[in-house]
């Protein structure tokens, strides 16, 4: 299946859905394989759960710099998610990691670094697709930035190996490439050296994390300061999955109406913040507004039914972020589908946040 995520939430939504309309038998039997997926994630995420947050501030040395933090990912095998500070970035999962199946690709990280300092990177790791238990497998990761859009001016981080990068697999030993300058002391011909393989053997899961420091020309609070939803249900026993329905009602016939204007206001305050990260000119930003508008009318594309068996609730940003996935896929439950190829599906993604005590849930 071909998707795209692009980035929203939903209950009680009988009403949105003709009395015709049901769940495949496909996607229930989907959901029903994926019950195990689900457990053990849950398991993992409450085990290794920790009162540390990130991220660590500290004062920035870079000025106004148009400085972009970046991370180059490279795979085999293997199935995984990665997440900073807490919140998602990225994942390769599904058929395509069969065989050989891998990922050759960087990524922006500057949307989820609201300020300079010491950031977490936590990557959960899956074996290949079909498979219960671990085997051969690798993810590497390189950290690197550059300046102004520029990628001639890449920099690596030399405390995360620098261009050699970060290699996760079984192996006792990794790759150093040469350094310093060849004909002179400072001379070292590329070679392995020792390193600690990861513990994999009989796993179904694993979930590796380290800190690294980047730096950013800007302080922003996003959701840092937001309430903890996570510990509202648990101590306070509110039912946050519920009130995530409300609001993926509301986007759902928002979305359904192609109410172009609605969608906007919506997602407002998440476009703000990424045009901050992300240096958005005026002309930038005016071409997001087009693109929102160009996908809530391409009349090529429907909108999906929902159904509330399919949602799994999501906590991210030490629990101070909420969403819903789909039990089938992992992935956001608000879908475009394509009419003449159904299977070509957007994802519209959405991310949850209360700014205050008592408040409404906001898109951010």
């Amino acid at each position: 299946m071909k998707s795209i995520n692009v980035s929203l939430y939903f209950l009680s939504f009988v009403s949105l859905v003709s009395c015709q309309e049901k769940l495949s038998e496909k996607t229930k039997k989907e959901i029903q394989e994926k019950q195990t997926f689900w457990q053990t994630r849950t398991n993992l995420i409450n085990k290794n759960k920790t009162t540390m947050e990130y991220p660590i501030k500290k004062d920035t040395t870079i000025g106004n710099e148009t400085r972009f933090n970046y991370i180059y990912f490279h795979s085999s095998y293997w199935q995984f998610e990665v997440y900073i500070d807490d919140v998602f970035l990225m994942n390769f999962k599904g058929e395509i990691t069969k065989g050989h199946g891998g990922i050759n690709g960087g990524y922006q990280t500057n949307p989820l670094l609201l300020t300079s300092g010491i950031h977490e990177i936590k990557i959960r790791i899956y074996p290949a697709y079909g498979d219960a238990f671990f085997d051969e497998g690798a993810i590497g990761l390189t950290f690197q930035h550059y300046r102004d859009g520029d990628l001639r001016t890449m920099v690596y981080d030399e405390k995360m190996r620098g261009i050699d990068g970060i290699r996760l697999d079984i192996s006792n030993e990794q790759w150093v490439g040469d350094k310093g300058e060849y004909g002179t002391s400072s001379w070292v011909k590329a070679h392995y050296e020792p390193k600690t393989p990861l513990p994999l053997k009989g796993l179904p899961i694993y979930e590796w994390r380290s800190t690294f420091e980047a730096e950013v020309p800007y302080d922003l609070i996003g959701w840092r300061n937001s309430i903890n939803l996570k510990k509202e249900q648990e101590d306070e026993k509110k039912n946050i999955k519920e009130e995530l329905i409300t609001e993926y009602k509301k986007i759902y016939e928002i979305i359904k109406n192609r109410d172009v204007e609605s969608y906007l206001k919506l997602i407002k305050q998440r476009e703000e913040l990424l045009g901050k990260t992300m240096y958005y000119t005026e002309k930038d930003r005016q071409e997001k507004i087009k693109m929102a508008g160009d996908l809530l009318n391409n009349s090529g594309y429907e909108v999906e039914p929902i159904f509330p068996e399919t949602f799994q609730l999501e906590y991210q940003g030490y629990g101070k972020l909420a969403a819903l996935l789909h039990k089938a896929d992992g992935e956001g439950i608000i879908r475009f589908r394509n009419k003449k190829n159904p299977d070509e599906n957007i994802y519209l993604e959405f991310l949850f946040q209360r700014k205050e005590k008592g408040g409404q849930l906001t898109v951010i």
